[in-house]
């Protein structure tokens, strides 16, 4: 009598896609996967050795791009003198400010924060001027509102 080997209800070692071993004969960074290709991605299609090389060389490309993001991190970037003057809260001594533009430029002041205080009266279609000058800076540092001055309440 011939001895029938007992069977098990699940499949054994059968290699789909063209692998050459199972899904879960490699394991790398907490996953498995196909030990003849590395791959981790459960029904892929075998690449082979071609396949492990350019993982390889993507993951060295990967490397390389951090390196050099790294690199630029830690370079600060070149920084305006002027636009420091411009935008910071330090006022230079050496800035130099026309008179007339700044007497216009603190009516215009006046003017936006008259508009302001009402909202309901802006319309619809609002063109802004994104281009300050350096007037309109200081007309803006002039009239606004310090809250740290002890005499801010008699402004109002």
């Amino acid at each position: 009598m011939e001895a029938s080997l007992p069977r098990s209800k699940y499949e054994e070692d059968v290699f789909i896609n063209n692998h050459t071993s199972v899904w879960g004969s490699w394991w790398k960074d907490h996953q498995w996967g196909y030990k003849c290709c590395k791959q981790t991605i459960r029904n892929s299609y075998c690449t082979g050795s071609a396949g492990i090389e350019a993982t390889e060389a993507a993951a060295d490309l990967m490397r390389a791009n951090i390196t050099r993001k790294e690199a630029a991190e830690e370079m600060p970037a070149p920084v305006e003198e002027k636009r420091l003057a411009t935008w910071g809260t330090e006022v230079p001594d050496d800035l130099v400010l026309d008179e007339k533009k700044l007497s216009e430029s603190l009516k215009k002041e006046d003017e936006r924060r008259r508009e302001e205080k009402d909202e309901r009266k802006r319309k619809y279609n609002v063109k802004w001027n994104d281009e300050v000058t350096a007037e309109d800076m200081e007309a803006y540092r002039m009239k606004r509102i310090h809250h740290d001055d002890p005499m801010k309440d008699f402004l109002n």
